[in-house]
């Protein structure tokens, strides 16, 4: 055999090989509702938006905590001076040489002023605050656990909407499937005169399989939108494509009571986290502004060095002068600043506890609120749970109704009559139980949000970098 042909059985061979590898590399990926929330998780520009907000309250804590250390405030000024000389004795008289009401020439001088000062004792006025803050970052953590709760539900509609679909345009192709059948039969009957069959037959099935394209249409139309909505949310551009599994989850009883259901979310939904660090936040924004009515002790250094090159200095020791354009020196001292007014220290307490009632009525309205919505979610749970349970046999034994019926037709035993109601009970049958089957998973999704239980799925995240500890 030539080489040539050797070697071209040889690539033919490898070709045959590495196809199937090559078509299934081809493929998209199939991701699962998990996989999807934590790609949804990591791009949603939400969730960012809320993880900033930490951050600021984070740089807020800091900015209450930088109050304790001593603060620097320091003036630099210069400008042009007249010269002068020290006086001079002359006769038993003092003669100065440059006199004030003379200028005797123009130098420069500069200057810098600073005080440096440690608060020593204030009350409260920074503890409360720097506490406030610290509750104020647990309310924005919680803030963003929510809204991440907000979108892992919004990923849930939309992949439990592209699976449901999906099996609505599988059963598109059965129900075509089904109907092309019975079409054969008709038309072979009819060509016959076979008394089985009327044209009325032929009419009856043309009006079932407009109907069936008109699902089909909605089926296809509705996973294009659905998979858009889902490319959206995880950040997929054009050219990224995936698959979702074939089949919505079976439904699985609910393991707990409504009692169970309703501790947890008043354990774990992330509104209530955020009422109960903000209520304590706004007690100590209370205790602040009360503790404003109180004077502040402090520790501090004040001192200058001020030099002009064209002026001379007189080093007197009986006559005390400081020369503001020749000075260097720094003076310790302890002090005591008290801001009184008249009414708006007295109204900054009142607008803060009525910030904190504010936020007490609110905490009690979600007390009454939360457990009716998670009974409602909880309710569904069951409802779907049970109409799926007794619409997947009514599905399972219309499928089994209508291939007896095809047997008992083909056998001459049964009519045309049969196959067709056969027909519609299975088409609704089965569109009703995957709506079903839709809606308990849904409902699910919806119960573990209302009751904060998504938070114990949540996917671990690295540190931020630079983070307040």
């Amino acid at each position: 055999m030539p080489y040539w042909a050797r070697f071209g059985g040889l690539i033919l061979g490898l070709a045959i090989v590495l196809a199937p590898m090559a078509t299934g590399a081809a493929e998209p990926p199939v991701l699962t509702l998990p996989q999807l929330i934590s790609l949804a998780l990591k791009f949603s520009p939400e969730v960012k938006a809320s993880k900033s907000e930490v951050q600021l309250a984070e740089e807020q804590r800091n900015e209450a905590h930088g109050y304790r250390y001593p603060q620097l405030d320091a003036i630099g000024t210069g400008g042009l001076v007249p010269n002068a000389r020290r006086p001079e004795v002359r006769g038993g008289n003092i003669f100065y040489p440059d006199p004030a009401n003379k200028i005797h020439g123009i130098n420069v001088f500069g200057r810098l002023d600073f005080t440096v000062v440690q608060p020593l004792y204030t009350f409260g006025k920074i503890a409360f605050r720097e506490e406030a803050a610290a509750k104020n970052i647990r309310v924005k953590e919680a803030g963003v656990e929510g809204k991440k709760g907000e979108v892992m539900l919004q990923v849930a509609q939309a992949y439990y909407g592209l699976v449901l679909a999906e099996q609505g345009k599988d059963a598109v192709k059965e129900a075509r499937t089904y109907l092309s059948d019975t079409r054969e039969r008709v038309n072979r009957l009819l060509a016959i005169n076979s008394p089985n069959v009327k044209q009325t037959d032929s009419y009856r099935l043309a009006v079932y399989e407009g109907a069936v394209e008109k699902f089909g249409a909605e089926a296809e139309e509705g996973a294009k939108v659905a998979y858009q909505a889902l490319k959206a949310l995880i950040g997929y551009g054009p050219g990224q494509d995936f698959r979702v599994p074939p089949e919505l989850p079976n439904p699985s009883q609910t393991p707990s009571s409504l009692d169970y259901y309703i501790r947890q979310a008043l354990d774990l939904r992330p509104e209530f986290t955020q009422l109960k660090e903000g209520l304590v936040a706004k007690q100590l924004l209370v205790d602040a502004a009360k503790a404003d009515q109180y004077p502040s002790l402090f520790f501090a250094v004040i001192g200058a060095l001020a030099g002009a090159p064209g002026r001379q200095t007189t080093r007197d020791p009986y006559v005390y002068v400081v020369d503001y354009f020749n000075q260097t020196g720094a003076l310790p001292m302890v002090g005591m600043k008290w801001h009184l007014d008249f009414g708006i220290t007295k109204a900054k307490i009142g607008q803060a506890q009525a910030e904190l009632e504010h936020l007490q009525y609110t905490q009690k309205t979600a007390l009454m609120g939360i457990p009716v919505e998670v009974a409602q979610e909880y309710g569904k749970v069951q409802e779907y749970y049970k109409s799926s349970v007794g619409l997947e046999k009514s599905y399972i034994n219309a499928r089994r109704w209508l291939i007896t019926a095809f047997s008992n037709f083909d056998m001459g035993l049964g009519k045309l009559e049969d196959i067709f109601q056969a027909f519609e009970k299975y088409g609704a049958y089965r569109g009703d139980y995957l709506m079903a089957l839709y809606s308990y998973n849904l409902s699910v999704s919806k119960l573990d949000k209302a009751t904060g239980g998504f938070r114990r799925s949540l996917p671990a995240e690295a540190p931020l970098v630079g983070k307040a500890k």
